[in-house]
């Protein structure tokens, strides 16, 4: 599978999606610069969807991890989308679940990002004593 990446305002929302396909690894993962970047000059939650993500290395877990920290300097929350695939098992074992919100379906994470209370959340975590 080719690796590719789009991004698109969900409209209503504010949100901003980025979708991952193929794998994201030390050879694609810069790719993601420019759409967190987006995010962050614009001011808007993330959902970045690695559900037809095939793989992910320690770089391109490094870039999610980047991602999730720029947007919470800004104040922005981000939801991740991941199914039970070898990249969910990836964020879980590295422990990135446990500071990134990751849900099974595209709408659960718009929906926790759409409702106001991820910002809360975020921002007690970010708050929390590590």
């Amino acid at each position: 599978m080719e690796f590719k990446v789009s991004s698109a305002t969900i409209e209503r929302t504010g949100l901003l999606l980025v979708s991952v396909e193929g794998e994201l690894d030390i050879a694609t993962a810069a790719r993601l610069e420019e759409p967190a970047e987006v995010a962050v000059s614009v001011g808007c939650p993330l959902v970045l969807d690695l559900s037809e993500c095939s793989f992910i290395d320690s770089t391109g877990l490094r870039s999610v991890l980047h991602t999730h920290r720029v947007l919470l300097e800004v104040g922005e929350p981000m939801a991740l989308v991941s199914d039970g695939s070898q990249v969910r098992r990836m964020l879980s074992v590295t422990g990135i679940d446990l500071s990134v919100r990751v849900f099974a379906t595209r709408d659960e994470a718009i929906a926790w990002l759409g409702t106001g209370g991820a910002r809360v959340s975020e921002q007690a975590q970010a708050l929390s004593p590590v």
